[in-house]
């Protein structure tokens, strides 16, 4: 079945190299901030509907005209209202996101896929050009929400997010007497959905592996190694309890791919670990997993099959990018002062060697 998607994706890519015209999605609301959610309207073909918005993320709200945006479907007495748009699954909350330091806008999106393409769950994206107002921002990715729905976590279960590397020094998963949760925050992760026990009981255990998912831990290891995930393995990590087990999703995949968050190039050779892969790299069970795990995802994770997803969403964009680069044909840094042109062609010329060195990598490690 796998090898069959793949085909499907190249034999599909002289079809949509031919481009195709990206829907237009319309925001009408006050100025934003980065706190308070306004009132709009959002039109998208035939759909007009209420919605909340505000902006969404840390680092990205120090861009310049092209920020990422949060949505909260509503009807016309402000209750909820639940469309699915563009063919995502239906909700009344999405994610508009912009990609405004990555040089080719296609991380993210490409990210996301290959965690799916791996067989595990994760937010699903469709391309649109947006509209403020009459203010063209460019190429976004209406984005499905990362909750318990996209993780793939039922009712009983529960969604927890790690926030941060460290928080006032200390790591939740590093820590010895880690107490009890109070409030939404405990220390370095969030509660999304459910309660704190599954994550405690984590914590407690005195053979903690028995409640992890280790098949899908070994496949987050190898995935973000391949691709360079810089900020997935300490933050930027949902962990989903099914019930029985915890398992990683990612999010928020503009630092990968060979470039850091403000988009200077990462190092092709670092190892990207953090607390709790740390621990588990400590077990020759789950070393042996690793090896197997990547033998038997090695055809998905191939340089080839990887780029072939780059280039399916590249043409998929169509003439979109002439009208992105016009609009946005750099990005600054606010912290260096470097810029990086949008170069989307020469972008994917970037990626393909680092994915071909750390390709390389990981097969000296389990490849053996």
């Amino acid at each position: 079945m796998k090898r069959l998607c793949l085909l499907l994706v190249l034999l599909l890519l002289p079809l949509l190299a031919r481009g195709e015209a990206l829907p237009t999605v319309r925001l009408e609301a006050p100025v934003l901030d980065y706190v308070a959610v306004k009132k709009g309207r959002l039109t998208l073909e035939d759909i007009v509907t209420p919605v909340t918005v505000k902006y969404r993320g840390s680092y990205s709200v120090t861009f310049t005209g092209k920020r990422n945006y949060s949505l909260h479907l509503k009807d016309e007495s402000g209750g909820q209202r639940k469309l699915s748009l563009l063919g995502l699954r239906e909700d009344d909350d999405y994610v508009l996101l912009g990609a405004l330091s990555d040089p080719c806008r296609l991380r993210n999106a490409v990210g996301l896929e290959l965690w799916r393409a791996l067989g595990h769950a994760a937010p699903a994206a469709a391309p649109c050009e947006l509209y403020f107002g009459d203010y063209y921002k460019g190429i976004y990715f209406l984005t499905e929400r990362p909750d318990r729905k996209s993780a793939g976590v039922p009712r009983e279960g529960a969604l927890y997010r790690v926030l941060a590397a460290r928080v006032d020094g200390v790591d939740l998963f590093s820590c010895e007497n880690p107490g009890a949760p109070e409030e939404e925050t405990w220390y370095n992760v969030g509660r999304e959905y459910g309660d704190w026990a599954p994550l405690q009981s984590f914590l407690a255990s005195g053979d903690p592996l028995s409640l992890l998912d280790l098949p899908a831990f070994a496949d987050y290891c190898l995935y973000a190694n391949l691709i360079g995930a810089t900020d997935n393995m300490k933050k930027n990590l949902y962990l989903g309890w099914d019930g029985d087990k915890l398992f990683p999703m990612p999010w928020d995949l503009d630092a990968a791919f060979g470039r850091l968050y403000n988009a200077s190039p990462s190092d092709p050779d670092a190892w990207f670990s953090g607390p709790l892969p740390d621990g588990l790299m400590q077990s020759e069970t789950f070393q042996a997993l690793l090896r197997q795990r990547w033998h038997e995802n090695r055809e998905i994770l191939s340089p080839d099959a990887v780029m072939a997803r780059f280039e399916a969403w590249y043409a998929r964009l169509g003439d979109a990018w002439a009208r992105e680069a016009a609009r946005f044909p750099a990005y600054t840094d606010s912290s260096t002062g470097i810029t990086y042109p949008l170069e989307p062609e020469a972008e994917l010329q970037f990626i393909r060697p680092y994915l071909e060195h750390r390709f390389a990598l990981l097969d000296a490690l389990f490849g053996e």
